[in-house]
């Protein structure tokens, strides 16, 4: 998968990274559309499909026309944006993708080079009960499915996946700390993920990527601009 920052290729591409789910995480408003948008502006950029699918209430209209300012028009030829308002909709949506989409495409002998869901456990979170157990455990099944057929297609059509993801605190003996959302069952499926953070500067952002194969950290600071990272 190709990020717009040089360093975070480097370090995915570097001896024992592999393909497969990544995942892009923070806190609301640290800039993980914004990345996830530079990422797609990449792949276009070449000329290469992008299926960016959005689960919030409304698109991000001015945060696409900043990051795109200089191309929009081309760029767009390249992206198709959909649109999913919840839970049931994005597990339909991905488990048809690969008959209604992408085997389509390949027929035409064209098929999409990246996904990206953003955000992948907002409308997961919103169905999730904590008086009802046995709803929660399905949810966690249907969940573990989604990841399942993305790490198909990865696999069968060989294409990117890049999921934006939320924060989610776990206290343990005492302590509070921050995982991704979703727990376990990202940590299981998710191959390599960066994770954003604020620092004291206001435009300033630490990037934690982290090498899910051998379990290797490499932090990265970089600036936000209403262009994107820098």
């Amino acid at each position: 998968m190709q990020f717009p920052l040089t360093k975070i290729n480097e370090f995915f591409k570097s001896t024992g990274a592999k393909e497969g789910i990544a995942s892009l995480w923070g806190d609301f408003g640290v800039g993980k559309t914004t990345l996830s948008l530079q990422t797609a502006n990449i792949y276009a950029l070449n000329k290469k499909k992008v299926l960016y699918i959005y689960t919030k209430p409304n698109l991000p209209f001015k945060k696409i026309s900043a990051v795109f300012k200089n191309n929009l028009e081309d760029v767009l030829e390249h992206i198709i944006f959909n649109h999913v308002p919840n839970f049931d909709d994005i597990f339909n949506f991905i488990f048809n993708l690969e008959f209604a989409v992408l085997n389509d495409l390949k027929t035409k002998n064209v098929t999409f080079n990246l996904i990206i869901i953003d955000s992948m456990t907002d409308l997961y979170r919103l169905e999730l009960n904590r008086e009802k157990k046995g709803k929660n455990l399905i949810l966690n099944y249907r969940l573990n499915q989604l990841l399942a057929n993305l790490v198909n297609l990865i696999q069968k059509y060989e294409v990117g996946i890049l999921i934006v993801n939320e924060v989610s605190r776990r206290t343990q003996e005492g302590q509070t700390y921050e995982v991704e959302s979703g727990g376990n069952v990202m940590q299981y499926w998710v191959t390599n993920s960066i994770k954003i953070e604020r620092t004291d500067v206001a435009n300033k952002r630490r990037l934690i990527l982290h090498r899910g194969n051998d379990n290797t950290l490499f932090l990265l600071n970089s600036i936000l601009t209403k262009r994107g990272f820098e």
